[in-house]
């Protein structure tokens, strides 16, 4: 079973993105939205409602070829990291500061409950 990335309160950052200008946003986890259809890739990956976690960040989406831009929006797991704050930076923030892994049957489970 694949294991996400992240989890609902992380920050992360957006990597190998197909529109560069979302590489490197730092993010935060906001839901899970399940496997949505996305872009060329040939099954539907598992994405997130993320919200932009920097003043000066935006998320752009292609639209039949219209670049639109937002503060939040829906991002797959696939394109997302988790940062894990170095050790006493931003405790107040963060339970923990280990890589979580959370497979997705757990996530499907807690969703049908």
């Amino acid at each position: 079973m694949p294991k996400l990335n992240c989890a609902v309160g992380d920050l992360a950052i957006t990597v190998f993105c197909n529109l560069p200008e979302n590489t490197g946003n730092i993010v935060r986890i906001k839901s899970g939205l399940g496997f949505r259809e996305w872009g060329a890739n040939s099954q539907p990956l598992y994405s997130w409602d993320v919200e932009i976690a920097t003043e000066h960040g935006w998320l752009a989406y292609d639209y039949d070829g219209y670049l639109e831009t937002a503060k939040c929006g829906p991002v797959p797991d696939k394109y997302l990291r988790r940062i894990t704050p170095p050790r006493g930076y931003l405790a107040d923030e963060f339970a923990d500061s280990e890589q979580l892994q959370t497979d997705f049957h757990s996530i499907e489970s807690a969703l049908i409950s």
